[in-house]
Parts: structure tokens; C-alpha cells; sequence
């Protein structure tokens, strides 16, 4: 027992003594904090993931013909977007949030929080900017409002506001206590925080892939990688784009059914494909 005591003491000290590896010690981003508080809160919701396929190459070829013949671009992203706005804006119960224990408030307003990626000091980093009132937007103000985000400077009135830059650097502790207030006053959550969710990270991948997100908010979107699968058309098989999306809810305000047919009026939207004239 003794000699069993005396090696493992010995490996210990041993591996104390080991040098460090090789390796480069930079700091911790402060503007982490952004990611860490928005998980933080999204593990305290009882979130329900749904994913679906949707059949975009009309709306593609749709959008390669309107910029062809208007000029204007407006990017696949940025139809998602307002057509995810579009959807809620029939039904804006879907984005509900908890007033108390006993009381829900359903805004009017859709309020878009698009997760974007800036190159920063420290490099890439996801940030979030809101577009406001999103459901009375047309495509082309949504276009430009998450062209604008990748530009615009950050830490004044943009995207990363200076009041937000200065939030996400305090300490914890401090950061914790704000956030207390914030969870239970939907008003200002909606202002600090939008009222739907949006990431387009998984479009990146370049096999079939889907981002599911830990999210505090009552809807989330993620937008993941388009592929090209066989589909049936009249009995033959036919090359299509399919796109997947995830959609997050909580399930605390939304139950699966009513979660399911707002996807399928979502994707209806999606897959008629029509660009109007605006």
C-alpha cells in the first residue's frame, strides 16, 4: 500500500514538473462574452429543434433573373429573411414572449437578430445586428440593412452599438445581474435582443450540414448548406436544390404542432419562388 502510495506520488510530482508545450498564450476576446451570454440564457429555455428541406432552385433561378433584369441584388440570405419575417407577421404568436408566470405579449413588430460574422482584431467574430420591423421591409431594405452590417463601424450606432460593446466587456458577476432584469422584462428584451432569431453560419459548409443553435430566443432560424438531391417530377427523377433549415423553438410558448404548420406555410413561401416587383 505504502509503495502504491510512494508511485503515485511520484508520477504526480513528475507530471507538475513537466514543461509546458510548446504554444502561443494570447488573450480571452472580450467580445466572447457576446456568445458566452447568449448561451447562458439559451440554456435556460426548454428549446425544440425541427428540420426541413426545402426546394429552392425556383427561387434561385428567380433571383439570378431579377438581378439580371433590375440590376439589384438580393442575396438568398436576405430572401430567407424577410420571408421568415413575412411568415410570422401572419401568425405573431409564434414569437411570444413571457411577461411573468402568468401573462404572454406578442409583439406587433418583427424584429430580425441576424448572427453575422465581422473580421475583428482578434479575428472572425459572430456578432448580432437587429433589423427592425422586419415585416414591413421589402427585400431590398433587408438586403441592404445585412450588407450594411459587414461595413458599418461597430461600437457606435450600427451593428455592436456602443452600449452594447461596453455591456459585453464588464466583468461576469456584473453582466449576470443585468441580464436577471432583462430575462424578465420582455420589452427591453425585445429592444436589446430582437424578437426572432436568424443564423446563416451553415450555409458555409460544403457538404450537407445544419447549425442547431442554443438560442434564448422564442424563434430561431438556422439556414444550413444547400445540396443537390433527385427529386420525382411526373414520375421522373430530377436534380434540385435543396436547401435545410432548422428551425428552434421554446417549447415553454410553442407546442410541435403549431411549430410544424408554421413550417410548412414557411416553406410554402420559400418554394413558390416568385420575386415581385417592388
Amino acid at each position: 500500500m505504502a509503495n502504491s502510495l510512494r508511485v503515485t506520488l511520484v508520477q504526480l510530482l513528475g507530471l507538475i514538473k513537466q514543461p509546458p508545450p510548446a504554444g502561443k498564450l494570447q488573450p480571452y476576446p472580450r467580445l466572447r462574452n457576446l456568445i458566452l451570454d447568449i448561451m447562458a440564457e439559451g440554456r435556460r429555455k426548454n428549446i425544440i429543434n425541427l428540420q426541413l428541406e426545402v426546394d429552392v432552385t425556383e427561387l434561385r433561378g428567380n433571383l439570378a433573373r431579377h438581378r439580371q433584369e433590375t440590376g439589384k441584388h438580393i442575396s438568398l440570405t436576405a430572401w430567407i429573411a424577410g420571408t421568415l419575417a413575412a411568415t410570422v407577421d401572419e401568425d405573431r404568436s409564434i414569437q411570444a414572449y413571457r411577461k411573468g408566470k402568468s401573462r404572454l405579449i406578442i409583439f406587433d413588430e418583427v424584429d430580425l437578430a441576424v448572427m453575422i460574422e465581422r473580421d475583428m482584431e482578434d479575428g472572425p467574430m459572430p456578432i448580432v445586428s437587429i433589423i427592425r420591423s422586419a415585416n414591413s421591409k421589402s427585400m431590398s431594405d433587408i438586403q441592404q440593412e445585412m450588407k450594411s452590417v459587414r461595413t458599418e463601424p461597430l461600437g457606435q450606432n450600427g451593428p455592436l452599438s456602443a452600449l452594447e460593446n461596453c455591456f459585453f466587456r464588464l466583468p461576469t458577476w456584473l453582466r449576470k445581474i443585468i441580464w436577471f432584469f432583462i430575462r424578465r422584462d420582455p420589452s427591453l428584451f425585445k429592444q436589446l435582443a430582437g424578437t426572432v432569431g436568424i443564423t446563416s453560419m451553415g450555409m458555409h459548409a460544403g457538404g450537407p450540414m445544419i447549425l442547431i443553435p442554443i438560442t434564448p430566443m422564442t424563434l430561431t432560424l438556422s439556414i444550413g448548406s444547400i445540396g443537390k438531391d433527385l427529386v420525382l417530377r411526373e414520375g421522373l427523377p430530377v436534380e434540385r436544390e435543396i436547401l435545410r433549415l432548422n428551425l428552434g423553438a421554446d417549447h415553454d410558448i410553442i407546442d410541435g404542432a403549431p411549430l410544424v404548420r408554421f413550417a410548412d406555410r414557411f416553406r410554402e413561401k420559400l418554394e413558390e419562388g416568385r420575386i415581385e416587383t417592388e
